[in-house]
Formats: structure tokens, sequence, C-alpha cells
């Protein structure tokens, strides 16, 4: 699902969002087209300019996820290169349960260990995260929009605001932020993944399963 919020860009070079507009049934056509998705090089422009502050919390919010981007590539190698030396650990204990005669053939042939064979995990860890003085501004200007109720929502999302000062680093506002939402709907996996990180004073983005 599209994560962008709805920012769309006009013909005339102005940034609005989906829900603010109006359907008038016309079929989109060479004359009329449809509005462009917003580029990553383009959010900063956005925010400098827009005089919407509903458009520049969306676009402060796209801008926080990309501005991870570059990190999220190490990320993946980092977690690429635990999951090797995982595999590599089982198959080494693999090895060394099976009779000394047969651990020769067995390393020759790279057999698989069984299924069921018991595998041992390696703690989670994440790479060096150190945001940018640009990212730590974003999110801070983020978060004042939003508690400023700038969001234009009925309702605000505390995992997302919890989530933005944990990758600060201002931990105890992130654990009181999940605070309000424990008993929530939102209460879930996600609000377990992040205070977990809180825990461990850990500021990285992470990714996790749902």
């Amino acid at each position: 699902m599209p994560t962008d919020g709805g920012l769309r860009m006009c013909q005339c070079g102005t940034a609005f969002l989906l829900r603010d507009t109006i359907s008038l049934d016309i079929n989109a056509s060479d004359e009329i087209k449809s509005p462009e998705h917003v580029e990553f090089a383009q959010l900063p422009q956005i925010i400098a300019t827009t005089k919407s502050s509903h458009v520049e919390v969306t676009a402060r919010r796209n801008y926080w996820r990309g501005l991870n981007d570059e990190y999220r590539v190490i990320y993946r190698a980092y977690q690429d290169h635990e999951k090797a030396l995982e595999e590599a650990q089982w198959y080494d204990d693999y090895y060394a349960s099976l009779p000394a005669w047969q651990r020769p053939f067995r390393r020759l042939l790279r057999s698989k260990p069984p299924e069921n064979f018991p595998k041992e995990r390696r703690p989670f860890s994440a790479p060096p995260y150190s945001p940018s003085p640009e990212q730590l501004d974003n999110m801070t200007r983020l978060l004042n929009l939003i508690l400023g109720g700038s969001a234009a929502e009925d309702w605000v999302d505390w995992l997302e605001v919890a989530e933005l000062y944990r990758e600060q680093g201002m931990f105890d506002e992130a654990r009181e932020m999940l605070s309000r939402c424990k008993d929530d709907e939102q209460a879930g996996v996600t609000w377990g993944v992040i205070s977990r990180l809180v825990d461990a004073r850990s500021i990285a983005p992470v990714r996790f399963r749902i």
C-alpha cells in the first residue's frame, strides 16, 4: 500500500494532499493529467515553501523515512552477514555432533543439517546509527508539528511519536509516549519492538515482521 500520505504535485508546481481534493468525475486525459507523485529530491523544496502545515507534516514524514534509506543499505548487509554467521555455526554444530569418522566426509559434501537440528540464534544487534544534523532537525520539527496539532488527524499516532523520540535518543520521552497507547488497538508487535529498543537504549531503525 502507498505510504506517501497522498502527497502529490500539481502541474502548477504546488504540492497538495489527495485527501484535501474533491472529485469532479472527470477522467484523466492528455489535457487533464493525473497528479504526479512527489520525488524524494522534491521534498526539501516543498517543506521550505508550503503554506500548509498538513502538507509539511506529510512531506517531513516522507523525508524522515527517505533520509534513512542510506542506513537501510548498511543494515541489510549487516543482517545478511549475521544470518550467514548463524548458518555457519549451525553447520559446525551439526558436524560436531556426528561420529568423528563421519565429520570429514560430511564437511566435504557440505551435508545440510536436518531441519529439526537445533539452531542457536545470535543475539539481535544492529550496525551503528548516527543521524545527521539534517535528520535530527527534521525529526524535531516533525514532532513539533504533530504534537502541535498540525497532523490533521482526529488522533495522534503515539507509536510514531515514540519512534521519533527513540531515534533521537530521547528514551524517557519515548517510553512516556508508549504508555499512551499500551491499551490502545495500536499496541502489538510494533509496540513491543519499540519498547525493547528503548530498553536497549538503541536509536537505530530496525525492520521486523508483523
